[in-house]
């Protein structure tokens, strides 16, 4: 299973501890996908905090993803919820470290 499945994986499953060990220390999660909705566009630096973040989001239901799939080994696409409101996404690993996790990754609308 490459990174980009595994991301769906653990999206899917709300596990935020396994999305953040996909993340660098210090790697960078941006989502720009939120206009419109109660939520800003989001930046969330480091492990620590992506774990943080969502887990506090995956808890109180307030964000959630399905008809997720691969697109190539670096992109996905899928139907985030955002608290009730819906919007494609596609979500791009920028760069890898050496070790293979994540040091930056963009979500977008489609």
């Amino acid at each position: 299973m490459n990174l980009i499945e595994k991301y769906i994986e653990v999206m899917q499953n709300k596990d935020y501890e396994a999305l953040a060990e996909l993340f660098s220390p210090d790697g960078s999660l941006t989502d720009y996908c939120p206009k419109g909705t109660a939520q800003r566009e989001y930046h969330v630096y480091g492990q620590e905090a992506i774990n943080m973040f969502f887990r506090n989001k995956f808890t109180f239901g307030r964000f959630s993803i399905s008809e997720a799939q691969a697109i190539n080994d670096h992109q996905a696409k899928y139907v985030a919820n955002y608290g009730g409101y819906l919007v494609m996404a596609i979500a791009t690993i920028r760069r890898t470290t050496e070790d293979g996790r994540i040091e930056r990754m963009s979500v977008r609308p489609k």
